[in-house]
């Protein structure tokens, strides 16, 4: 979404993935006010991107967001304004339920078939083709190479839930991914005030939209936090980013425009 302004807007709300401590807000918050993006300074925001997406999903009301993109993470907000962020350490310790996470149990359970340590799996072969490998050493050439980002990892988490249709070792994985992603959700309704009524949970990220992700996400959802809305396929986060920009123009966005304009996003990205 682009858009142009004529001159300083009414409210302005960022979310940055690198927004995580005091010291980065100020960081980030002196050079963005040398923009002058906004009539009055104190209508300018920022926060991590984790709260967008749940202001995407829930706008300004109570609720969690559990994210599954290239890592994983979630981040809630209760009726007394408590937040609370969980997971998101980072791929090497963390991120259980992400893209890499899946990508990197692909893989390991590609080598231990190899090994004889575990099940042949259809991966194999899957993996390798999206590679452009044919052997397990090249493949595993590949994973440690320097040049290997993340992104490139995380890029084979729809190989392995294309597999899970057919191949067992896959499905495993799947499952314990979504397994990770609901105690996401059950740490979170832990250390926040619900009370009694029914959790609002904003499933997003890329994996999330795919139904072989998210149809055992909703199952182990449902273990671990019995009473919850869940929100599938919710607005982009910049639409939350949008909806906390309006709060602090003075100008809240109705649900109907909430909805409207996400719809006119999706048009727009085609």
């Amino acid at each position: 979404m682009q858009a142009r302004l004529a001159g300083p807007a009414a409210g302005a709300f960022l979310g940055l993935a690198g927004v995580k401590t005091a010291a980065d807000h100020l960081a980030f918050r002196e050079p963005l006010a040398a923009l002058q993006l906004v009539k009055a300074p104190q209508n300018l925001a920022l926060d991590h991107d984790l709260r967008i997406a749940l202001a995407g999903g829930c706008g300004e009301e109570p609720g969690l967001v559990v994210v599954s993109g290239t890592g994983a993470a979630g981040y809630g907000r209760d009726r007394e304004g408590h937040t609370a962020q969980v997971g998101g350490w980072g791929w090497l310790i963390d991120d259980q339920g992400g893209g890499v996470w899946m990508a990197v149990q692909g893989l390991r359970a590609v080598m231990e078939a190899a090994d004889g340590r575990g099940a042949y799996t259809r991966l194999e072969p899957a993996l390798f083709a999206e590679l452009g490998v044919t052997t397990h050493r090249e493949a595993m050439q590949w994973a440690q190479r320097p040049d290997t980002a993340r992104a490139q990892l995380a890029a084979l988490a729809p190989v392995v839930l294309a597999a899970a249709a057919d191949d067992e070792v896959a499905r495993v994985i799947v499952r314990e991914g979504a397994r990770q992603l609901a105690r996401v959700a059950s740490a979170l309704v832990a250390r926040l005030a619900f009370a009694e009524s029914p959790v609002t949970v904003v499933a997003a990220g890329g994996l999330l939209g795919n139904e072989t992700y998210s149809d055992p996400f909703r199952e182990e959802l449902a273990k671990a936090v019995p009473r919850h809305r869940l929100v599938a396929n919710p607005p982009p986060p910049i639409v939350g980013a949008a909806v906390l920009a309006a709060h602090l123009g003075g100008t809240p966005l109705s649900a109907q425009a909430i909805v409207s304009l996400a719809a006119d996003y999706r048009l727009r990205r085609g």
